[in-house]
């Protein structure tokens, strides 16, 4: 096809899903003969001097006894070895990726470029106190008719006050939209209008033997895949309820052993990047979850498994979109705890959407 294709997605390189589901994508795209470049405007591989500061003093107040700041910091160190093996992913797996700051994508020439796509995972979502950010993954920096998104989404079920206006101009804006979940195409339809396609996450067009193929496979890894294990990922906090529940499940399925992705009394054994991450969810026999991602991969390599509600202030409305993928799969019964929603059983139909979406903005 001899097309460039700009990848502008979210590049934070504490967080796995980014890698896995930027890594899909450019992966599917690569496929269809397209040439991808992503563009990476996180610009940092190193933690905030603030916040660098703050873990300082927590270590020193777990040392005169404050023992509460303990997960906080363990979390902190977890983080700084996930940063380093996501970079060594991307140097090893993501291709032409270009480093650029949101407000000097607006003074490039882009020209050579014959589309341009945001997405996947939270790119519609401020994070930051950037008067660019929105533009920028809104793809203003390109003309419209070059505009598109795969699996975008918002992360919240209505815009915040603050920021209305810049999502409607960016929504109107766009050629091509897709979302990744229903709640995101209702957004689009109601503040501007348009049709969104709804399409699966990118790291469901992949399957599970395209991702063994990325597993890492260490030494240390091997040691760990040779006993019986649950593997545990909670991005938000695990309660006593939750402890309950896993020591209850793994007593009732003989199992002793824990790997806990956070844990780091086990950072010893492993490289805590991508690959790691979705061999250790492989080679497991039950895993215990809050993340979407890890929930995916739970699914792809048809494991035993319960997800969870994440027990953070404002993550509530996040769990949705775990909803919506266990609805489409018929699955719910994976969710700890009560659910009011249906299943779908609509994954099939969803894969179809999302590979016709993908040719059409491609123009196959």
């Amino acid at each position: 096809m001899n097309k460039k294709v700009l990848l502008v997605t979210l590049f934070d390189e504490g967080n796995i899903g980014n890698r896995l589901q930027n890594y899909a994508l450019q992966t599917k795209l690569i496929s269809y003969g397209v040439e991808v470049i992503t563009l990476d405007n996180y610009y940092t591989t190193d933690f905030s001097t603030s916040f660098k500061l703050k873990m300082l003093i927590k270590r020193l107040l777990i040392n005169i006894g404050f023992k509460k700041y303990k997960i906080d910091y363990e979390r902190y160190q977890s983080l700084k070895n996930i940063r380093l093996s996501n970079i060594n992913f991307d140097n090893t797996n993501l291709y032409n990726v270009i480093k650029i700051k949101n407000e000097d994508s607006f003074k490039h020439d882009w020209s050579q470029y014959d589309l341009a796509i945001s997405g996947s995972d939270q790119v519609w979502h401020k994070w930051k106190h950037d008067l660019n950010e929105l533009p920028y993954y809104y793809l203003e920096f390109m003309p419209k008719e070059k505009r598109t998104s795969y699996a975008a989404s918002f992360g919240f079920e209505e815009f915040p006050q603050n920021d209305i206006e810049q999502h409607i101009k960016g929504l109107q804006g766009m050629n091509k939209i897709s979302c990744r979940e229903q709640s995101g195409c209702n957004l689009v339809h109601k503040y501007v209008g348009k049709e969104a396609v709804r399409v699966l996450d990118p790291t469901l067009l992949l399957s599970a033997d395209e991702w063994r193929n990325i597993e890492h496979k260490s030494g240390d890894i091997q040691i760990i895949n040779l006993k019986k294990y649950v593997f545990m990922y909670f991005l938000g906090e695990i309660t006593d309820e939750y402890y309950d529940f896993i020591r209850s499940t793994m007593e009732e399925n003989n199992i002793n052993e824990v790997f806990d992705f956070f844990d780091e009394s086990k950072s010893h054994f492993v490289e805590k990047g991508p690959s790691e991450f979705i061999n250790l969810i492989d080679n497991a026999e039950y895993v215990f979850t809050d993340s979407f991602h890890c929930t995916v991969f739970s699914i792809l390599f048809n494991k035993r498994f319960k997800v969870f509600r994440r027990q953070q202030t404002g993550f509530e409305k996040m769990f949705g979109r775990i909803e919506d993928l266990l609805a489409s799969k018929g699955a719910l019964e994976h969710i700890y705890g009560e659910t009011e929603i249906k299943p779908t059983n609509d994954f099939d139909k969803l894969y179809n959407d999302s590979i016709k979406y993908l040719e059409l903005i491609l123009n196959i």
